[in-house]
């Protein structure tokens, strides 16, 4: 197989892929799409922790009015990352970041599924298959409608994931592991629903893979089946090892965050089941789910694809069809994956929502389309001949012809509403009046009694003023009881001075509670550490959660940090040891190949 770069269909993908690039290029943002500000402030947030050193911060300062929220402890982080280093290395401005992630994404999903199509089919059917992936309506959706810039980034890699998985079985080696390890890692660090929404898919085409692979074996098929699984098995286990840093703590410590504000009220996914007549209607919107089959939002599976994934079913109940070794098996795979994705969307599939919690996991009934896109494209060029000759021209004709055929029909939404920028718009202060009147990004800890409406911090951002401490005065008396000085602020660390006149006082902040937030005690003459201790959900007050820090008596300086817990340094540790792994897998082939041209070469 050549490589990529000398491939026509390659290039001519990535051009026909620019088309969907056109309205980001548009000047202006999209301020009225649904995660447009969210997406803003996720890159503004970012960028102030790494101004001050944290690579990787958990910890977000300004959700909840300034209380703070451990975001990125539980929500996926590789869109932001990927977001603040555009907007640092580009000096771009945070809607211009934005945007350069969705370029980024529209064209990794085409180079993605050119990849894992080309494995399969060859580059013809790849061309088709990129093609309508870039421009299936719900990806269009996604980015801008949605402007889900998170759920963007893992629908790019999960070609990937699936090329990884199906090389592992195929085409076994250590660098075919590494892939699928990576990949399947990527998609974890991008979106934790689309990670747990595509993992019984990725299992389940392994299965199949294995299973084809068996029945070319003579006797014991059982054995061979086994043997085809641990390569993808364990390619998925090392990817889970590969973000364990992040994978492991959002598991175990998503339980001291407030989760059910985002699962009740307008999240109630009985009031978002699809209707049948909307994956077929054609009208496009840019409004929110509503109960009911008026959305003013589209959930359609798009005409082009549809018809072409019917075409995929023609072909495959006719029984004396061509079909390439394992092709046949692995169409009526990606057939019933797209009815089971498009039936969980609907109300039929209500009883597996009420009662299998995977399922429900989703949030939105609709948010399944992502896997019904996936399979929309991959269905896409399976109407195409077998075998086409590399060397005749003319049989780019039909590939082509279908490329130009899913552009026409997704063309009409191809189209993005510009808006002027709302209060504050992206500074801090927008950031606040956000959170006031959409209620969003005002998550709580599981201390939290009450969701906050505003804070002292906030009146800070709104007046342009810098937070130079999150010490709460109010409740400090300032007198031989207790006084309070502030030294040093950082976004996750403050340090003070203390007078304590006796035991059992308590230093107030302005910051939410999480695991992670210690107290250290320093000598005020040596320096020298006196004591040091974890806070717990006791050290808080109501109704917020916000930390009251107890001290003993005497005259000391406090140190308050968010530190990592014993569950992020055993991820961090396991992360670091996969690493190592797959680099190990990666460095293996060429080092062999080095020393048989060393060898090769000294005869």
């Amino acid at each position: 197989m050549k490589p990529f770069y000398r491939s026509p269909s390659f290039w001519i993908t990535t051009l026909l892929a620019l088309f969907a690039l056109a309205p980001l290029l548009r000047p202006g943002y999209f301020w009225g799409a649904h995660d447009a500000r969210h997406d803003i402030y996720f890159i503004q947030q970012y960028n102030i922790t790494w101004n001050e050193g944290a690579l990787f911060p958990r910890w977000s300062p300004d959700w909840a009015f300034g209380y703070g929220y451990p975001f990125f402890n539980i929500y996926a982080p590789a869109a932001t990352f990927l977001g603040t280093a555009l907007y640092r290395v580009f000096s771009l401005t945070l809607e211009g970041a934005v945007k350069a992630t969705f370029m980024v994404t529209l064209l990794l999903s085409a180079w993605s599924m050119w990849f894992f199509v080309r494995d399969s089919r060859g580059e013809r059917a790849a061309l088709v298959a990129a093609v309508a992936y870039v421009y299936v309506p719900y990806h269009l959706l996604d980015i801008y409608v949605r402007a889900a810039m998170a759920e963007s980034l893992a629908l790019a890699l999960l070609p990937l994931a699936l090329l990884g998985v199906r090389r592992t079985i195929l085409r076994p080696g250590p660098w075919s592991l590494a892939l699928a390890a990576v990949a399947y890692a990527a998609v974890h660090l991008s979106s934790n629903l689309v990670a747990l929404l595509f993992t019984p898919l990725l299992l389940v085409y392994a299965l199949v893979l294995a299973v084809g692979q068996a029945r070319q074996q003579e006797g014991r098929r059982l054995r061979a089946l086994a043997r085809a699984l641990v390569g993808p098995l364990a390619g998925m286990a090392l990817g889970v090892a590969l973000a364990a840093f992040f994978v492991l703590p959002a598991l175990v410590e998503s339980r001291y965050v407030n989760l059910q504000q985002w699962y009740g009220g307008y999240y109630n996914f009985h009031d978002h089941f699809v209707y049948l007549a909307q994956l077929i209607d054609p009208k496009w919107g840019f409004g929110i789910s509503t109960p009911g089959p008026d959305d003013p939002i589209s959930y359609q599976l798009g005409l082009a694809p549809f018809a072409l994934a019917v075409l995929a079913l023609w072909r495959w109940l006719r029984p004396r069809s061509a079909w390439q070794r394992g092709q046949r098996l692995e169409t009526g795979f990606w057939l019933l994956m797209l009815g089971g994705s498009v039936w969980l969307t609907t109300a039929a599939s209500a009883v597996a929502w009420d009662h299998v919690p995977l399922v429900a996991s989703a949030q939105f009934p609709w948010r399944y389309l992502t896997l019904g896109g996936l399979c929309l494209a991959i269905l896409a060029p399976t109407i195409l001949p077998n075998d086409e000759p590399e060397t005749a021209g003319s049989s780019w004709l039909a590939p082509l012809l279908l490329a130009g055929l899913l552009i026409l029909s997704s063309s009409p939404y191809l189209r993005v509403q510009i808006a002027a920028p709302p209060p504050g718009g992206d500074t801090l202060a927008g950031l606040m009046e956000f959170q006031r009147s959409a209620n969003e990004m005002t998550g709580v800890t599981a201390a939290a009694t009450e969701v906050p409406t505003w804070s002292p911090l906030a009146d800070l951002h709104v007046a342009d003023k810098p937070i130079t401490t999150q010490v709460n005065y109010s409740l400090v008396p300032q007198n031989a009881t207790l006084a309070v000085d502030a030294r040093e602020h950082r976004v996750d660390s403050e340090l003070v001075w203390v007078h304590s006149g006796r035991e059992g006082q308590r230093v107030p902040f302005y910051r939410q509670w999480y695991p992670g937030w210690t107290a250290t005690l320093f000598d005020l003459a040596t320096g020298q550490v006196r004591s040091r201790y974890a806070l717990t959900q006791a050290d808080t007050s109501a109704p917020y959660g916000l930390l009251n820090v107890p001290v003993p008596a005497g005259e000391f300086l406090l140190r308050l940090s968010f530190e990592d817990t014993p569950v992020r340094r055993a991820g961090e540790w396991l992360s670091l040891a996969a690493l190592l792994v797959v680099a190990s897998l990666i460095a293996w082939p060429v080092w062999g190949r080095l020393r048989s041209r060393a060898a090769g070469s000294s005869r």
